[in-house]
Parts: C-alpha cells; structure tokens; sequence
C-alpha cells in the first residue's frame, strides 16, 4: 500500500474513533451532571457539554486509536491495489458519514435533555388556557 493511502486510512479510522467518542462523552456528559447544566443558559449549556466533550474525547483518542490500529493492522492496511485518490474518496466518505452520525446523536440527546428539563405544562393547569366566549357569558 501506498505511504499517502496508509495516512487516509489511519486518518480514517482515528476521526471515526475520535467522533465515536465525541458522540460517548456528550450524552455521558449530560446525564450525569444534568442538574448543573440546567443552571447555565441552554446556549451555554450546550455549548460547555460540547466542549468538554471535545476534550473528553481526544484524550481518549490517543490511546485507544493505538489499541485498534494494532489490532487492524493485517486487513486495514494490506490491499496493495488501493491507489491514493480512492483511499482520499474512501476516508472522506467514512468521516462525512460519521459526523453525519454524531451531529443527528447530538441533537437526538440535546432534545431529550430539554425535553427532560422543562416539561411541558399540562393542559389543564395551564394559566393561559381562556374560556370559549360562550362559556365565560354564562356565569
């Protein structure tokens, strides 16, 4: 295998992890502290579990990419035949798919936390529901 198609698919398989991860953190991030990020903002709410996320997640990266490119060494890296333009094509594929993924996950647990954190009134209690006009004449 090419030097350059090697660099795609080890740059492949580190942002699949990297994202994967993001992906881990940012809902672990918000069940455990949800009490602490429903007294920020919700712009700052989530912008402080993304980053921390962020972090979380290329920490980890580094140690585990190691552990899974040792273990795929033989059947990630050995087709000979790959040139250089379809492994670029492969990996930007993968990664677009992947962040695909992880922003459509992010936005799934963003709104179950909103959904979680301000309950909807119940119609009945509700303040602003008003009388029909028929209903307020008779009394």
């Amino acid at each position: 295998m090419d030097q350059a198609a090697s660099f795609y698919r080890y740059g492949l398989i580190e942002s699949v992890i990297l994202l994967l991860l993001m992906l881990l953190a940012f809902g672990a991030i918000t069940v455990m502290a949800r009490d602490r990020w429903l007294m920020l903002g919700t712009l700052e709410s989530l912008l402080a579990r993304l980053a921390a996320a962020v972090v979380l997640a290329s920490v980890a990266v580094g140690g585990l990419s190691g552990v899974l490119l040792n273990l795929l060494q033989g059947p990630a890296f050995s087709d000979s035949s790959l040139s250089v333009t379809t492994s670029r094509n492969q990996a930007v594929l993968g990664i677009g798919l992947v962040l695909a993924l992880t922003i459509a996950g992010i936005i799934r647990i963003e709104m179950y936390h909103r959904r979680i954190a301000s309950p909807p009134a119940q119609e009945e209690d509700a303040d602003w529901k008003v009388e029909p006009p028929e209903a307020a004449g008779r009394r």
